[in-house]
């Protein structure tokens, strides 16, 4: 069983006018907002790819492309280091019997 990814608190004082321009009703929705425009900037700037981004975001594939567009980034949206991972991954997977061998 993977262990959980320890997790940094931090504290972010915002003035309660932008938290209501973003839209966000909880501290929770604000705190999601954040984690998904910080790790949306490091994708941009290439700091994180675009499956580690998905996974951060406990997203699915199709679910990350689809922010991406919603986000209008459609550059760099998957790239060989992203498929280079995706094949150890599967090939990981497969040698941990979590997939079926290639027929």
């Amino acid at each position: 069983m993977e262990e959980a990814e320890p997790i940094m608190a931090i504290t972010l004082e915002i003035p309660e006018a932008l938290a209501s321009q973003l839209g966000a009703n909880t501290p929770g929705e604000l705190s999601r907002q954040a984690i998904e425009a910080l790790v949306l900037e490091s994708y941009r700037a290439d700091r994180v790819g675009g499956p580690q981004a998905a996974e951060i975001l406990g997203f699915s594939r199709m679910r990350w492309d689809q922010f991406l567009e919603d986000h209008q980034v459609l550059e760099n949206a998957y790239t060989v280091d992203d498929l280079e991972r995706d094949v150890a991954t599967l090939r990981r997977l497969r040698a941990e019997g979590r997939l079926p061998p290639v027929a």
